[in-house]
């Protein structure tokens, strides 16, 4: 079963690089490294449903916007999503793709390519916008008016985080794997997180925060378990083979006590992942 998901995962990866690399204002954004799951910006069951994909590229983001109307009697036209950046300051929108005509219940999809200054970095986008013209629509005969008005929609906030940039590695020894790799740029770090409250819970938080791949089967934490240890894999962006080693235990009065190591070829990724699990 990994073998289809991971061939399904390869197709959309060379589906999304190709599409977007075929777009002329973002024919200079290289090789596209890893895409995010869709996540949704607006509620479902919003006038104008909103979802976002991360597409991450060695020094951009691309962000693909798809929007579906619900309103059986407008036609959107001219869709751009425009983002306020004012949290992210070493990014700026760079380019904009938007989506030219959305009927009632035919998805439309706009683009935004915004360049980034770090290699890995948390984007926080506090606040976008849908920006578009609505033109009245006959739901009868299809027929749609001339006079278009112009109109903005809110949208949720969206951040671009540490496991935006990581690929999940399954790796079938992560002993030898850890032992090939160098201790130099090692960080170990202890952490004693008192409103958790079970190792189940801060293995699938780690899981989650780090987008790595958990390795060996130790996900899988027993209920009554007192003590564990996470190993995980991963690729981030340049190709860089991360791996963390975290030991688990519950404290003796509330929460649990972990004791995290991370292992990789280059110190500023391994300060990006101790970085994200410390937040």
């Amino acid at each position: 079963a990994g073998g289809a998901g991971a061939s399904k995962k390869d197709d959309k990866h060379a589906m999304y690089g190709e599409m977007i690399n075929k777009m002329p204002q973002f024919a200079h954004v290289g090789q596209l490294f890893t895409s995010s799951a869709s996540v949704d910006l607006t509620e479902s069951e919003a006038e104008y449903c909103v979802s976002v994909v991360k597409h991450i590229y060695p020094k951009h983001v691309v962000f693909q916007f798809t929007i579906k109307n619900t309103m059986e009697e407008q036609q959107l036209e001219d869709v751009e999503v425009k983002m306020d950046l004012s949290d992210a300051p070493s990014c700026r929108v760079e380019s904009h793709a938007p989506a030219e005509v959305i009927k009632y219940g035919q998805p439309g999809v706009a683009f935004v390519c915004v360049e980034r200054a770090d290699a890995i970095g948390s984007i926080f986008v506090k606040a976008s916008k849908l920006v578009f013209k609505v033109k009245e629509v006959d739901p009868s005969t299809g027929e749609v008016y001339d006079e278009a008005a112009e109109e903005e929609y809110p949208l949720d906030e969206l951040e671009v985080s540490t496991s935006d940039y990581c690929k999940p590695a399954d790796l079938a020894d992560f002993r030898r794997s850890w032992e090939a790799t160098t201790p130099d740029n090692d960080l170990v770090e202890e952490f004693r997180l008192e409103r958790q409250k079970s190792i189940a819970d801060t293995v699938q938080g780690l899981v989650d925060t780090l987008g790595m791949e958990p390795c060996e089967k130790s996900a899988s934490v027993s209920a009554a378990a007192r003590t564990h240890r996470l190993l995980l894999g991963g690729i981030f962006l340049g190709g860089c083979q991360t791996l963390v080693r975290a030991d688990l235990r519950m404290a003796q009065t509330a929460g649990v006590e972990m004791k995290v190591t991370i292992r990789t070829e280059d110190l500023a990724v391994s300060e990006a992942v101790l970085e994200a699990i410390s937040s």
